[in-house]
């Protein structure tokens, strides 16, 4: 819904409860005022909103759920005389709930709407729990407007239909429902009990469950949401917007134009925002590992290849404000390597096959260039290199008390080694993934092997945000495909992660873990060598068992990765 500050303007409230307004409506609001006094509230009105009957009122709004303020309870323009008196007194009873236990006008600061959502659901279940203990009539009253439990999960698993059984299984007892999520929301709120006054009880189980959804890529769209049953409120009276301008809360109002939408990874991407330019979306089929079974199934994981990851607006004027402040003042040598020189015009020893071709040469009538010598010598080595980061949720995390994330450090310590080492000999790629299931594996190359260092390439890095999971195998095989087409005789994956792997499709920890192992082992068969940079402050086995110990650097710092990872890389070239 659209909502100017926190509350309505004055002169619109005027025109939604005063009697003179309602017409033939009188009556009916008149009882529902009296009702509003049975509960104690004797300076509370009652009233129907008028303004969308209006449309040539430049302040027209279209309710679609009761909003309430200090003084009044506003019904939304669909209810009429004509409706049962019944919806009108559940209306009330639920709003009264909010006047007599709620805190009203909360900031809502920064939480995403899908918790705002959350947290209003909760708070709708507790004051209807301290009602129905005072007043346990109410519990039929209430019950008569939730849809039954068979229609609701046949109605898909969107947030608002999870949300709606949530609510029918905490309001009837005798309810069960097929959804775990639904019986863990009811199994969390039970163990409060009769705690009810104990506020921040319920706002734990709030983030907890708003949490598992996110885990599950259950969609939110504020654009579409509506409270459900139809006698709860909007929800607009618990909660308090820091602008005063009109921004998106968590109601439909119909033909809204919404500001901000918040994607299925928890992230918030404004209209305005301006994102680098991407390719037209490519999927790739690539197999997965089975080790229960031992079996490789083909076509089992989908690799999405240029389709726009989450980015946020950047600052055109400096693309490259997460660069390591080191790199402009630290260079590392050029590491050359000893190999055996051959055809030399003076040496240690004779090269056999150079004196061959001297002799036919010579017989043949012509002359020879006479470099027939080989000796030991030193030359920078051909290498191509891949760098893989990690985009995952995960990444998000703070790593010190600046705030920094380890998604920052990546990126920092990916600018550094890449502007030094980027050069004729050494070949760097800079690519980028996370997975959503099987089905959605979302890889980005942000530069590739070949192209010039440019700001574009760091515009497109620094505007990804972290999203979704880690799935390595389909990644890592990927990763080997763009490594193919390198000439170089050094070729290597060098993949950057905060842990093992992990999707939401996958419940067996170790599925993905023998998957990735399956992987490695394939890239070496063909001649690609993959190292893991681990940082977690929590070393896993798994990785070692995946990459195998001389390749696998665990890291419990992520700061430390501007010292191992030009380290690493120089081992690589040399």
């Amino acid at each position: 819904m659209l909502w100017t500050g926190s509350s309505m303007l004055s002169s619109d409230l005027d025109r939604c409860v005063v009697p003179g307004a309602i017409g033939r409506n009188r009556t009916t609001f008149r009882h529902l005022r009296l009702y509003a006094h049975g509960f104690g509230q004797h300076g509370v009105d009652v009233g129907r909103n008028d303004l969308a009957s209006a449309p040539d009122d430049d302040q027209a709004m279209n309710l679609s759920r009761t909003s309430i303020t200090g003084n009044a309870i506003i019904l939304p323009s669909n209810v009429h005389a004509s409706d049962s008196r019944l919806i009108g007194n559940a209306i009330v009873a639920h709003a009264v709930g909010h006047l007599r236990f709620s805190e009203p006008g909360r900031p809502v600061g920064t939480r995403v709407p899908m918790m705002v959502a959350m947290l209003s659901l909760m708070e709708d279940v507790r004051i209807e729990r301290l009602m129905i203990r005072e007043c346990p009539g109410l519990r039929e009253l209430w019950r008569r407007f939730h849809r039954a439990g068979g229609q609701l999960q046949a109605m898909g698993l969107t947030f608002g239909v999870l949300a709606e059984r949530l609510s029918l299984a905490l309001h009837d007892p005798g309810y069960r429902d097929t959804h775990h999520w639904v019986e863990k929301g009811r199994s969390m709120i039970e163990a409060i009990g009769t705690r009810l006054e104990d506020t921040g009880r319920f706002r734990e189980v709030a983030s907890i469950l708003a949490n598992d959804l996110g885990q599950m890529r259950v969609p939110f769209d504020p654009q579409c949401y509506q409270v459900e049953p139809q006698y709860r409120d909007d929800n607009t009276y618990l909660w308090r917007f820091e602008n005063e301008e009109i921004v998106t809360a968590v109601v439909q109002a119909q033909g809204a134009r919404v500001q901000r939408v918040e994607d299925a990874a928890g992230g918030r991407q404004d209209e305005s925002e301006e994102t680098e330019s991407a390719p037209e979306s490519i999927r790739l089929m690539y197999p997965e590992w089975n080790y229960k079974a031992r079996v490789l199934r083909d076509d089992w994981v989908s690799v999405v290849e240029g389709a726009h990851l989450q980015m946020s607006a950047l600052d055109s004027d400096s693309p490259n404000g997460a660069r390591s402040a080191r790199s402009a003042w630290i260079e590392y040598p050029e590491v050359l390597s000893f190999h055996r020189l051959r055809h030399q015009a003076d040496g240690d020893e004779i090269d056999l096959e150079a004196l061959v071709t001297h002799v036919v040469t010579q017989r043949s009538g012509k002359v020879p260039d006479g470099r027939v010598f080989t000796r030991t010598g030193r030359r920078a080595r051909d290498a191509s290199i891949l760098l893989l980061l990690d985009l995952s949720a995960s990444t998000s995390r703070s790593v010190d008390a600046s705030g920094r994330t380890l998604l920052d450090c990546e990126r920092e310590a990916a600018h550094e080694v890449t502007s030094v080492f980027d050069s004729g000999h050494v070949r760097i790629a800079l690519h980028g993934f996370s997975s959503n299931r099987r089905s959605e594996v979302r890889y980005v190359r942000f530069k590739d092997f070949g192209e010039r260092l440019e700001a574009r390439h760091w515009r497109r890095l620094e505007a990804v945000r972290p999203a979704w999971s880690t799935r390595i195998g389909p990644a890592l095989r990927h990763a080997g495909t763009c490594l193919e087409q390198e000439s170089s005789v050094s070729k290597t994956i060098m993949l950057v992660t905060d842990g093992e792997p992990s999707d939401i499709d996958i419940f067996d920890p170790r599925y993905l873990v023998e998957d990735a192992r399956h992987a490695v082992h394939g890239l070496a068969v063909r001649g690609v060598r993959v190292q893991c940079i681990s940082v977690d402050p929590v070393p896993h086995r798994e990785m070692c068992e995946i990459f195998g110990w001389r390749n696998t650097f665990s890291l419990t710092q992520s700061t430390r990765l501007f010292d191992i990872l030009p380290n690493l890389l120089s081992r690589l070239v040399a």
